[in-house]
């Protein structure tokens, strides 16, 4: 399970995303977030989830990614993946290990 606070901090990110242009996100929390195996150290591994990225993800979409993060929580490392990606494609490390132990965050209502 994830931390309360950690849960907050990925919905007021996605709520700035959604603020910058991306609608229909989720984020997957994976990592040691996911796993309670947290330090003093420990980032935030988002794979944010998006029908934008299904036609490939541009440059200017993950520096958005990262502007938008370090405005919100400096431990926030976004990586983007397409809706389509997320359900299918069972060739890429990340999203695997997203889908096992990941924990899916939807934007607050």
């Amino acid at each position: 399970m994830v931390e309360e606070s950690i849960e907050i901090i990925v919905k007021k990110y996605l709520k700035k995303l959604e603020e910058a242009g991306y609608k229909n996100c989720f984020a997957v929390i994976y990592g040691s977030q996911a796993t309670g195996d947290t330090n003093e150290w420990s980032d935030i591994d988002l794979l944010i989830v998006s029908p934008v990225f299904n036609n490939g993800i541009k440059r200017s979409d993950v520096n958005t990614l990262w502007r938008v993060a370090a405005a919100t929580d400096s431990r926030i490392e976004p990586v983007p993946a397409g809706k389509i990606q997320f359900e299918t494609d069972d060739g890429n490390a990340i999203i695997e290990i997203a889908r096992r132990t990941g924990y899916i965050i939807n934007p607050a209502a």
